[in-house]
Order: structure tokens, then sequence, then C-alpha cells
């Protein structure tokens, strides 16, 4: 007499629970590392994007032997040529009439400019049509945040733009 082969197929309740803890625990473990990696990685973006833009607006002004104006904000900055074209004054710190935009750039989220810690008179500053800040005297220095740090941009006189 032949007996009926039996085929069990699927997981056990204690199985799928094991499975399950397990993946729970690495989960756990990793998901901390990656949301760290990704505000850490924004916050580099986003001062790598603040020196380019700063490098930018001092070639526009340059290009245009204009002024070019860099507004900063706590979640923002725009730079744009102050020529006074089409109105109103150039070199007034405003935007008027047909001045160009040359950038306006919103930071990533959870990503600010500290500015209580910026030097620059009124969060802004203005290059020459020669590629100079003018005000700036001492190296000044745009701090970038967010919850895993800070990066430091620094300008100096002659218009030097590092990361630090």
């Amino acid at each position: 007499m032949k007996t009926k082969k039996q085929n069990n197929y699927g997981f056990t309740i204690l199985e799928l629970v094991v499975a399950i803890a397990i993946a729970s625990l690495m989960a756990g473990i990793a998901v901390p590392s990656i949301v760290n990696w990704l505000q850490s990685n924004r916050l580099r973006g986003a001062s790598i994007n603040l020196v380019g833009d700063l490098e930018m607006a001092k070639i526009r002004a340059i290009r245009e032997n204009s002024f070019v104006a860099v507004l900063f904000f706590q979640d923002s900055y725009t730079i744009f040529v102050d020529n006074g074209e089409g109105g109103g004054g150039g070199g007034d710190w405003t935007r008027n009439g047909m001045e160009a935009l040359v950038q306006h750039r919103s930071l990533p989220a959870g990503v600010t400019i500290d500015l209580t810690a910026l030097t620059l008179p009124d969060s802004r500053v203005r290059f020459s049509g020669k590629g100079f800040p003018l005000g700036v005297t001492l190296p000044e220095t745009i701090s970038i945040v967010n919850a895993v740090g800070r990066k430091r941009v620094t300008l100096t006189r002659l218009g030097s733009i590092q990361i630090q």
C-alpha cells in the first residue's frame, strides 16, 4: 500500500514572527543612519550651491560692469543685477523695474541661514563691477545650519569664496 506524500508549503507562525522581528530590528538600525545621511547631504549641497551662486554673482558683476546684490533670508537668498535698469536707482538694494534676476534659491527642508551669526550689514552683500564684495573688510562668514551640523561659507574682501 502506497501512502500519499504530503507537501507542506508555507511558513509557520513562529517563522513568520521571527522574520518580521529581524526585519524590524534591521530597519530600526538603518533608518536613523539614512535620515542622518540625508540631512548631512542637504547641508553640504546647500553650502555648495551657495558658493556656486556667489561665484556666479561675482562673475555677473564683472560681465555687466555693474552691481550685483545678494540678499540673505533665513530660508533662501536672492541675487539680482542692481543697476537701476527700468526705473529706480542703481545700487539701491531693491530689484526695480527690469533689473535682471540672477538667482533666487530656496534652501532644502530643514536647512537655514543663521542670520544671527551673519555679520554682513542688513544680511546682504553687493559685488562691484570689478568683482569685489563691497563693505567686506574682514572675512565674512555665512553659516548654513540644520539638525546635524553647520557649514560656514567665507567671503573675503578680495572676493574669495570658500566652504569651511
